[in-house]
């Protein structure tokens, strides 16, 4: 057998067993982001595809039941894949702190370790470890067309502060310090006194970069990036950068977001966008709170303003979080608004395991004392109406076929649009209803026109400024509301807290 033959079996074989996937699966995340055409799912591994048995929304391992974890939450990919998504951000995988600790599982952002994976994350029936599981979930995924980025928590638990005091934050007083209200967590240690970078953190968030690269990750979303320096963060990087270009960064951050009253290096989170972040999301991009089709106009202004030098930068659909109560306990009709804007703005979708089946993350065991603990808090401890990060609790499952089938549509629909929505112009349109916000995207004389009734509680009958050549030249693509061209202006009447959405051909035929 010749030499090239030889090496050709031997890389089909590679291949064949699905060996150093990694090597085979060219990282396009970052570029996929900053060109819009990233669909980004979030997803709590542990509750993923957790098997709630008794169906009494609490995971009790001591009766045979299974939290959520790598290998299992391979088994929901190809549902993803289905409904259209190609990106997962997966919260926090680090290890959790048990002590003063949040739930009965702890808050995945109150981080045991910076450079570890949580060992309960681990189907205990494998021979693989932890970092084999999420390598092989990872590749699994990118088998799928389906890229992975991981949240990096922006604290230390209390249990971390008591195992690595040199990489915790004192005030003058030389006391551990804690932000806001997050009892939970304590700060970390960014720069030294005399503002200088505070090396051995970042030598940690380096090993946690190295950690993502091994297991094949594709990127990182930041819990709470401002509470770091921009120099830091310029730092941290560019190191990732140099073993892979295409790794993104996420900046989650929230306008109002207060600081504590201490010595920490906080960054404007505007200028994070400057030091290698590709974008951010937060309370500043908290489309429930808009009122008119200006506010829409600002947040793309400005990402656009902090573009330099040809650097695109990206935002992700912020209607839904795991910080924003689910949309279906704002109105019935708020979500079918939230996934047509979603399919038709300048930005990357983004949605919350549970949305795609109408959950309301109304948890029966919320405040109850739980027989079994696996912190020093037997409270069940949730955010009402947010997905529960503090307990091993079931998935998320509103039920609702009907919200899965239109979100696989308007997905479709985006597919379909294509440049229109990743390349197009953005243009507000006047109407004659303060509570209807409205915006045509455009490209190559092919278009979309989106109309929002703000209102969640009525009704109304607007009239939309377009322009003329497109009347009697567009398609409705929405099944709720009216549009009427007769009168020789596009007229449309919306259910409360929806939206209505037509398409146009102007090109030449």
């Amino acid at each position: 057998m010749n030499k090239k033959l030889i090496l050709s079996v031997v890389a089909a074989a590679i291949l064949a067993n699905g060996a150093f996937a990694k090597d085979y699966v060219k990282n396009d995340l970052r570029t996929m982001f900053l060109n819009n055409k990233a669909v980004i799912y979030e997803l709590n591994m542990r509750t993923f595809n957790a098997n709630d048995l008794n169906g009494n929304g609490i995971i009790e391992l001591n009766k045979g039941e299974t939290r959520g974890n790598f290998l299992n939450a391979i088994d929901r990919l190809d549902e993803l894949k289905d409904l259209g998504i190609n990106a997962i951000h997966v919260m926090p995988i680090n290890p959790v702190g048990t002590k003063q600790a949040l739930g009965t599982a702890g808050s995945l952002y109150s981080m045991k370790e910076i450079a570890a994976i949580d060992p309960n994350l681990a189907d205990k029936n494998s021979d693989l470890d932890v970092k084999a599981q999420a390598k092989k979930f990872i590749e699994e995924c990118h088998k799928r067309g389906i890229r992975v980025f991981v949240d990096l928590p922006a604290c230390a638990s209390v249990e971390m502060a008591d195992i690595r005091p040199d990489l915790m934050l004192r005030d003058e007083k030389g006391e551990l310090v804690t932000p806001c209200d997050w009892t939970d967590v304590r700060l970390l240690k960014v720069v030294n006194k005399d503002g200088s970078l505070y090396k051995p953190l970042l030598d940690e968030h380096k090993k946690y970069v190295d950690m993502l690269l091994e297991i094949g990750a594709d990127g990182i979303r930041a819990d709470v990036a401002p509470i770091k320096s921009q120099v830091f963060w310029y730092q941290l990087t560019k190191y990732a950068r140099s073993k892979d270009p295409q790794f993104m960064f996420l900046a989650e951050t929230a306008e109002a977001w207060a600081p504590p009253s201490v010595p920490s290096p906080t960054a404007d989170y505007k200028k994070l966008l400057n030091v290698g972040f590709d974008g951010y999301y937060g309370n500043c991009l908290d489309f429930l709170n808009f009122k008119s089709s200006e506010d829409l106009e600002k947040v793309f202004a400005y990402v656009k303003k902090m573009t330099r030098k040809g650097h695109k930068k990206a935002v992700i659909g912020c209607f839904d979080t795991h910080d924003l109560k689910s949309a279906y306990t704002v109105s019935k009709n708020y979500p079918q608004a939230i996934m047509y804007m979603n399919a038709t703005l300048p930005l990357n979708p983004y949605y919350v395991d549970g949305f795609s089946t109408g959950d309301k993350y109304d948890y029966a065991y919320r405040g109850k004392t739980a027989d079994t603990t696996y912190t020093d808090n037997n409270v069940y401890f949730t955010h009402k109406n947010q997905i529960d990060i503090f307990n091993y609790s079931r998935k998320p499952d509103g039920g609702d076929k009907e919200a899965f089938a239109l979100l696989k549509k308007t997905l479709a629909l985006r597919e379909e649009l294509g440049d229109i929505v990743t390349k197009g112009s953005f243009k507000l349109l006047d109407t004659s209803d303060d509570a209807v916000f409205a915006y045509e995207r455009n490209y190559k004389k092919h278009g979309v026109i989106v109309a929002v009734n703000t209102d969640q509680n009525h009704s109304t009958y607007t009239t939309i400024k377009v322009n003329k050549k497109i009347l009697n030249k567009y398609e409705v693509l929405t099944t709720i509301g009216e549009i009427d061209d007769a009168r020789g202006k596009l007229v449309a009447n919306i259910p409360a807290g929806k939206a209505v959405v037509i398409k146009y051909n102007l090109a030449k035929r």
